[in-house]
């Protein structure tokens, strides 16, 4: 704590506490001057200019050149039900591969809308298994398989790739909640042959919250034009959105919902951002923050919950409260320190409760350190009785 004097007057100023969570993360300065700017008119040529650079940058961001993309506004909660609505035919079943509160929420998503879901669990911190999915796309005929790429109530991440092969051998699409995956995990749309990628902008992209974005396979489009039901929705339905974002890649404006332009011409300097450090780079950075942390949290005998370092998500960390220790007074003491870790989500199978971290978008090394050095800190402090 420092004094300023200021006109005769002593302030105290503190240090911003250093915020480890899942999102919304903290934006670069050239993010938040986007987003500062006065909100275009949406026929502005300048804004469908950057519009539809930020669309081209999208593509690049997770790999495909073949499919559709689109940026609209909602949460990523409204981007699943908005996948499940637009192409999820009611009555016919859809495969849940769940690995944690996300894929848990998309299967309830689908049951209040009248669409059959089976979901395929496993313990929490335990990946898919992908034997369990092969049997179950060859005992039932599935329209889709839906899956998390980076759970962030457990830190799973899901070998897409895998799901991928398996659900169109089976003739299904594959619909993916990367919101907390997008920019901090490796994503090869076309490569593995997803069909829907749900991304989100306040988390390893580091941009502000509001936005879905969605690309979508040749598949996945087909679906949606050739459909024979009407989605019981009108805002939430992606098709009439397509029409739109090809005509903004294009420069030419087209118009169904007002789109989030501030929120928009941020998320563009983000990808342009995350393009420029380099999408491997990118990647491989998050693994060596995700690496010093566990290496960190391992020496203060903190139990990371997804035991296989495989199937560790890059940007999001689950740790289980050590035993004798409350999670509020561990949240507390850690956050006396001057960073912010949040609480878990959901409690394991034997009943303990769990703190998560965010190490993603602009967080550094530096930043890690003085995590695991107020996780230090508070975990004497709470062992203490203090």
């Amino acid at each position: 704590m420092t004094g300023v004097v200021d006109s005769g007057v002593r302030q105290e100023t503190r240090t911003p506490p250093l915020a480890m969570v899942v999102g919304p993360t903290r934006q670069a300065p050239s993010v938040l001057e986007k987003l500062s700017e006065p909100a275009p008119p949406l026929t502005d040529p300048g804004f469908i200019a950057e519009f539809g650079r930020c669309l081209r940058r999208l593509r690049e961001v997770v790999g495909t050149t073949t499919g559709a993309v689109a940026v609209v506004p909602g949460s990523g909660t409204i981007g699943m039900e908005s996948i499940a609505l637009s192409l999820l035919q009611p009555g016919e079943p859809v495969l849940v591969v769940s690995t944690g509160m996300w894929a848990d929420r998309w299967r309830d998503i689908c049951l209040r809308n009248h669409i059959p879901a089976v979901a395929l669990e496993v313990a929490p911190g335990q990946a898919p298994d992908l034997g369990r999915v092969d049997e179950a796309l060859r005992e039932t005929r599935f329209q889709a398989v839906l899956v998390a790429h980076a759970d962030s109530s457990t830190g799973v991440r899901a070998d897409l790739a895998e799901i991928a092969k398996r659900a169109r051998q089976h003739d299904a699409l594959c619909f993916v909640d990367g919101v907390s995956a997008i920019g901090a995990e490796e994503v090869e749309f076309d490569d593995w042959g997803l069909d829907v990628y749900l991304g989100g902008p306040s988390k390893a992209l580091a941009s502000a919250p509001g936005l879905g974005i969605y690309a979508l396979s040749e598949r996945a489009v087909r679906r949606m034009r050739d459909r024979t039901w009407i989605p019981s929705t009108f805002a939430l339905d992606l098709a009439p959105w397509l029409p739109v974002m090809a005509a903004t890649e294009r420069g030419e404006f087209a118009y169904f919902q007002s789109p989030a332009s501030n929120s928009v011409v941020a998320l563009s300097e983000s990808l342009r951002l995350v393009l420029a450090e380099g999408r491997q780079a990118r990647v491989d950075r998050h693994a060596r923050l995700r690496d010093r942390l566990h290496a960190g949290l391992a020496a203060l005998d903190v139990q990371v919950l997804v035991a296989d370092v495989r199937d560790r998500a890059n940007g999001v960390t689950v740790c289980v409260v050590p035993e004798g220790i409350e999670e509020h007074d561990l949240l507390r003491a850690v956050a006396d320190e001057g960073v912010v870790v949040q609480a878990g989500t959901l409690v394991t199978a034997g009943g303990e409760r769990t703190f998560r971290f965010g190490h993603m978008g602009v967080v550094d090394a530096a930043d890690v350190d003085r995590a695991l050095a107020a996780v230090s800190a508070g975990l004497s402090r709470c062992r203490a009785g203090r």
